[in-house]
């Protein structure tokens, strides 16, 4: 795994800078919660198996909602994040989920995103 590798989400690929999700060495989580995908690190993150399920759920089900929808950036590209998932939990499917995703555009903002979206009259 390269260095940058140490910084992104095994799930959804977020950059968790300045922070290692899993340490210098890979083996010691920190049970911080991805505000992009949700997943908490050490727990649902352990395996292979487990990070396509909550990447394939994520994505298809949930469709790419944002855990915390204030440290979403503006611009965000789906697609450049998941393909920046490090390359041992990286999934034969992604590129098909990136797709379906971007054929469907995206859901609409909802709650309080749909209000910060929403343009104030002037007064």
């Amino acid at each position: 795994m390269n260095s940058e590798d140490k910084f992104k989400c095994r799930v959804c690929g977020l950059d968790q800078s300045p922070d290692m999700p899993w340490g210098e060495s890979g083996r010691e989580p920190s049970h911080d919660i991805c505000s992009c995908c949700g997943v908490e690190f050490g727990y649902e993150d352990d395996s292979l198996e487990n990070c396509l399920s909550i990447r394939r759920n994520w994505a298809q089900v949930e469709r790419c909602k944002w855990f915390s929808p204030k440290d979403r950036p503006l611009g965000w590209d789906m697609a450049a994040q998941i393909r920046g998932i490090p390359l041992p939990y990286k999934g034969a499917e992604d590129e098909q989920l990136i797709q379906a995703f971007l054929q469907a555009g995206e859901p609409p903002a909802q709650g309080l995103a749909a209000l910060s979206a929403v343009e104030k009259p002037s007064r």
